[in-house]
C-alpha cells in the first residue's frame, strides 16, 4: 500500500509516462489512493480518460498539465516545470495554447533528433514518434538511442548528461514555448492554480529561494513542496533538504502547497505512486486555497 493517500503528480503515456490513463489510475486504486493528480508534460489529452476511469474506481483525478518553460535566464528560469492543477480540460483558451505548445515541442524533439543524426548515431524520426504513444520527450529519443546504438551508452542519465540535458551536445531550444507568467495565466484563466513543480531537482547552479521568489513575482500561486529527491529519476541525496526549506518560504511567500511522487512507471524507478504526496490535511488546506483563489478571481 502507498504511504499517502493523495499523490498529485504522476504521468501516463500521453507523454513521458509508461502506463495508459486507465492503468495509471487503476495502479493508484490498487495501491489504496484516494486522489490522483494527472500532469502529463505539454498535454492535456490523457485526461478524459483519467478522470472517467476515476469516476468509476471512486478514486478523485486532479486535472492538470505540466508546462516545460521558456529559458528567462535573468531570473533563473532555466528548464523549469510548471504545474497546473484543477484545470478545464475544455477550456478553450487551454486546448489552444496546447495546440501550439504540442507541436512545438514537436518540431523541437525532430530537430534534436536530426542532430544527433548529424553526430552519426542510428535514430530515425520515425523510430522516435512510434515510441511515443503521445506527446514525445527526451526519454522516447534517449530509448532509441540504447536500443539502435548497443555499446555505445551505459544508461539513460549517461546520454541525458552528453546529449539531451541543457546545453548538451544536442539541446536545442523550443521555437514556441511559454514564459512562466504566461504559462500561470493561461493555468489561471483554464480555471487552475499553477504550481512550480520540484524547485530543488534543476540545475545546481539554479538556487531554488531565489526561483521560487522570482516566480511568485510573476504569478505563482504554489509550489511542490513535497518531492521524493532522494527516489526515481531526480536522484540527488543533499537535495531532501529543500524540502523543510521550501515548506517555510511557502508559509513566508504564501503559497500554496502539494506533492507527489512524478510517477512515470520506467523500468528501473524506484518510485511508486503514493510514495510521496500529501496528508488529507494538506490537501484539503491546497484545495480550500485553489477555491478562494477562484473566488477572488471571480
Amino acid at each position: 500500500m502507498a504511504h499517502f493517500q493523495i499523490d498529485l503528480h504522476a504521468h501516463t503515456t500521453a507523454s513521458d509516462g509508461t502506463y495508459a490513463p486507465t492503468a495509471l489510475v487503476k495502479l493508484a486504486a490498487n495501491r489504496g489512493l484516494k486522489v490522483l493528480g494527472v500532469a502529463d508534460h505539454d498535454t492535456i489529452d490523457g485526461l478524459s480518460e483519467a478522470m472517467a476511469a476515476g469516476q468509476r474506481l471512486g478514486l478523485e483525478v486532479v486535472p492538470g498539465v505540466e508546462f516545460s518553460l521558456r529559458h528567462e535566464r535573468e531570473k533563473q528560469f532555466v528548464g523549469l516545470h510548471l504545474l497546473g492543477y484543477f484545470v478545464d480540460p475544455q477550456a478553450a483558451n487551454l486546448i489552444e495554447i496546447m495546440t501550439k505548445v504540442r507541436q512545438g515541442r514537436i518540431e523541437q524533439k525532430i530537430r534534436q533528433i536530426k542532430k544527433l543524426q548529424a553526430f552519426g548515431f542510428d535514430i530515425p524520426v520515425e523510430a522516435v514518434l512510434a515510441k511515443a504513444s503521445g506527446v514525445p520527450g527526451r526519454p522516447h529519443i534517449a530509448t532509441v538511442l540504447m536500443e539502435r546504438n548497443p555499446g555505445r551508452f551505459e544508461n539513460i542519465q549517461q546520454i541525458f548528461d552528453e546529449y539531451l540535458g541543457t546545453g548538451a551536445k544536442a539541446h536545442v531550444g523550443r521555437q514556441f514555448a511559454l514564459t512562466l507568467a504566461e504559462a500561470a495565466a493561461v493555468i489561471k484563466e483554464a480555471g487552475g492554480v499553477p504550481v512550480l513543480a520540484h524547485p530543488g531537482a534543476y540545475d545546481s547552479w539554479i538556487d531554488p529561494i531565489t526561483v521560487v521568489r522570482n516566480a511568485r513575482a510573476a504569478g505563482l500561486d504554489g509550489v511542490e513542496v513535497y518531492y521524493p529527491y532522494n527516489q526515481g529519476q531526480h536522484l540527488s541525496g543533499s537535495r531532501s533538504r529543500w524540502i523543510a526549506r521550501i515548506d517555510a518560504l511557502a508559509d513566508e511567500l504564501g503559497l500554496l502547497k502539494t506533492g507527489g511522487s512524478d510517477f512515470h512507471g520506467r523500468r528501473h524507478d524506484i518510485i511508486q505512486p503514493g510514495d510521496m504526496g500529501l496528508t488529507t490535511e494538506q490537501y484539503a488546506a491546497f484545495k480550500q486555497g485553489w477555491q478562494a483563489l477562484r473566488a477572488v478571481a471571480g
